[in-house]
């Protein structure tokens, strides 16, 4: 590209024309291609044929996606991301201390979301042509210390001790420009404590965007990189610099100690004699799951998915059908149902918690071939239907119809038993809680 740039002509790919642009450092065009590439893989993933789908299925979609992204996605991308950085470049010169202002008070929405990635190189680039920076660091300044200023009053405030040890720790590393435990750990998670971040880091970056502060290298804007703000011969930048960044800490804390309050228990009443002898007693052990399914029985290893293989879900077993209808093993409540129709979640009377997931990868039929029987909250009994599904038209989609049968809640129940592999119908023993 800089061959290009500097002698003329032209790069192209396929015969198309791709514009001679450096991405480096961008958001915008990967934000465009990821969007892209979101309605490209599914269609990769339907026309590859399942034996050479692991190849295939990524190498259609880079094809595609990397093409359109060079040619078209890439430079819109750039174009807009070179119409945000003028449109800063145009406020910060009407009103210097506008941006200032509002990245000490936004930083932490857009780290929230990734898109401060925008604007750090607009940072570096004017380091790079004006030989300092006034506009995105000195905001990102005051937000940072702020964001850990508002951890730390967290933890001054509460009364947990949990909340307090996280509170400090997550605080200290923001104070040094590091956020994301303080933002992610605390100060998200409770909202207080954000609000009062924004503020504090507005007026810091208010105080330095009227002062003109100047920073002259990189680095995580935080205490550590004060330093960063000595040069021209002189040590106003750095002085200011510190001004706004105790102005930012001493706001944010005060406003966090207004603004923040510990999050409400609400402690469950002391059950009495009567309520205790009123209250339904489920014995999980000795409980037994009936097969849903009739068909082959395996175990959880012949699946090919390593949640169920591993029993990452939970331990159970599995069945290779030969009739499209799942019947109820239990009897229970279905709690849970799904958009796709491919799965169902049922709780039994003795609180077993169970998965039947109907096929491998059938998500992304969106419910073709599949009909439940039942709604959300219904009351089944053993035998009841379920859901009916096609079994032949799922495997001309190409995906396996072997159906895993998950306790959910293994860790809870005990000890299982499960059947010996092979010939299984309705209503047979499949597990067993033991313990």
């Amino acid at each position: 590209m800089t061959a290009v740039n500097e002698a003329g002509g032209g790069i192209h790919l396929f015969g198309l024309p791709i514009s001679p642009v450096s991405y480096s450092s961008s958001v915008i065009p990967i934000i465009l291609s990821v969007w892209f590439m979101s309605y490209v893989e599914p269609i990769a993933d339907k026309v590859s044929p399942k034996a050479i789908k692991f190849f295939s299925k990524p190498l259609l979609t880079i094809f595609v996606v990397g093409t359109v992204a060079l040619v078209a996605l890439g430079p819109l991308g750039y174009m807009i991301s070179e119409a945000i950085s003028a449109g800063i470049q145009a406020l910060e010169t009407v009103s210097p201390w506008i941006v200032p202002l509002l990245i000490g008070a936004f930083t932490p929405l857009f780290v929230a979301t990734g898109t401060h990635y925008g604007l750090v190189p607009i940072g570096i680039n004017n380091r790079m042509t004006a030989g300092y920076d006034t506009v995105i660091y000195p905001g990102m300044l005051a937000s940072n210390v702020s964001q850990g200023a508002a951890a730390i009053g967290v933890g001054f405030k509460s009364k947990d001790s949990t909340i307090k040890q996280l509170a400090f720790s997550a605080g200290l590393t923001g104070l040094f420009g590091i956020t994301e435990p303080a933002l992610y750990g605390v100060n998200l998670r409770f909202k207080t404590p954000l609000y009062a971040a924004m503020i504090g880091g507005g007026f810091g970056g208010l105080f330095m965007g009227i002062m003109r502060v100047r920073n002259f290298s990189g680095g995580s804007p935080g205490l550590l990189t004060l330093p960063s703000y000595i040069g021209d011969d002189t040590l106003r930048h750095l002085t200011n610099a510190c001004i706004g960044a105790a102005i930012s800490i001493v706001i944010t804390f005060i406003a966090t100690l207004f603004l923040y309050k510990d999050p409400v228990t609400e402690e469950a009443p002391e059950a009495t004699p009567a309520d205790k002898e009123q209250e339904p007693t489920h014995q999980i052990s000795g409980a037994e799951i009936k097969a849903p399914l009739k068909g082959e029985l395996k175990s959880l290893q012949a699946v090919n998915d390593g949640m169920f293989s591993e029993e990452i879900l939970g331990q159970g077993v599995a069945i290779e059908p030969t009739d499209g209808e799942v019947l109820a093993p239990v009897n229970g409540t279905v709690t849970a149902v799904f958009d796709s129709k491919h799965a169902i979640g049922l709780t039994s009377e003795e609180g077993i918690e169970l998965l039947i997931h109907v096929g491998i990868d059938t998500v992304q039929l969106n419910g073709e071939g599949y009909a439940y029987q039942v709604e959300k909250g219904q009351k089944v009994s053993v035998g009841d239907p379920l859901i009916t599904f096609d079994i032949e038209f799922i495997k001309e989609k190409g995906y396996p119809v072997i159906t895993p049968i998950v306790i959910t809640n293994s860790a809870e129940v005990g000890d299982i038993l499960t059947a010996n592999s092979g010939p299984i119908t309705f209503g047979d023993q499949i597990i067993k809680v033991i313990g």
